[in-house]
């Protein structure tokens, strides 16, 4: 549920990590463009139309003793497992696609259903709905200003086929458009309005309270524990 610049960025730590295999290192390297790609291309449901289950493979709420999105992606669709990969770069993007879904899956259980979900127990529902996609915004302009460069152009220079059975190319396609176009020099994102038009909030209200460092304090982070 974090956004896809979010996501991004969360792509970049990854393969920086110190921990990650010398090997999958290795094959990110060769095809990291790809590896972007699958980092945000779950969210193609914005472009496509589809439910979040068909992108995702979890529904929310989230139902007790449901398989980790990941493991469901893999058990739905097997043609995807490494060893039915022939070409190393849909292989690349497909693991990306599944750091998505892993990233989906704690955002989900760790922040949105504790703080913001239907029984969150503060405000109504729609109004920590507002609030959870006002600190979405909060966070992409947070990572923003330091993208690494490479990430920043690296999403537009890979060219997909049909690695997704279950999404149409020409969405996929269109949707890594509408995302490579948003981070080029001196272009705006489009988070807050995607959202807003969603949620049928006017933009200038996501704005003044992002530009409001109190109110974000005291409307979303002081429902939040105090960490350490």
């Amino acid at each position: 549920m974090p956004t896809p610049f979010y996501h991004l960025r969360v792509a970049e730590v990854l393969f920086e990590h110190p921990d990650l295999k010398v090997a999958a290192c290795e094959r990110i390297s060769q095809c990291f463009p790809a590896f972007l790609l699958g980092n945000i291309a779950p969210d193609v449901q914005v472009i496509s139309g589809q439910s979040r289950e068909a992108t995702h493979f979890y529904r929310l709420p989230m139902r007790e003793n449901c398989a980790p999105a990941w493991e469901q992606m893999l058990s739905d669709q097997p043609a995807l497992k490494p060893a039915g990969l022939r070409d190393g770069e849909q292989g690349v993007f497909i693991s990306g696609y599944l750091c998505h879904l892993q990233a989906d899956w704690f955002w989900v259980e760790q922040i949105f259903e504790p703080y913001f979900g239907p029984h969150a127990g503060w405000k109504n529902f729609r109004e920590r709905l507002y609030l959870h996609n006002v600190l979405r915004a909060y966070l992409d302009f947070e990572i923003l200003e330091n993208l690494n460069g490479q990430v920043r152009s690296g999403l537009g220079q890979v060219d997909p086929k049909d690695w997704l059975p279950f999404v149409d190319l020409k969405h996929l396609k269109a949707w890594q458009a509408f995302l490579t176009e948003q981070l080029k020099p001196g272009a705006a994102i489009q988070t807050v309005e995607v959202f807003a038009a969603r949620q049928g909030i006017a933009a200038e209200a996501y704005y003044r309270l992002l530009n409001t460092e109190n109110e974000l304090q005291q409307q979303i982070f002081d429902f939040f524990p105090e960490q350490n």
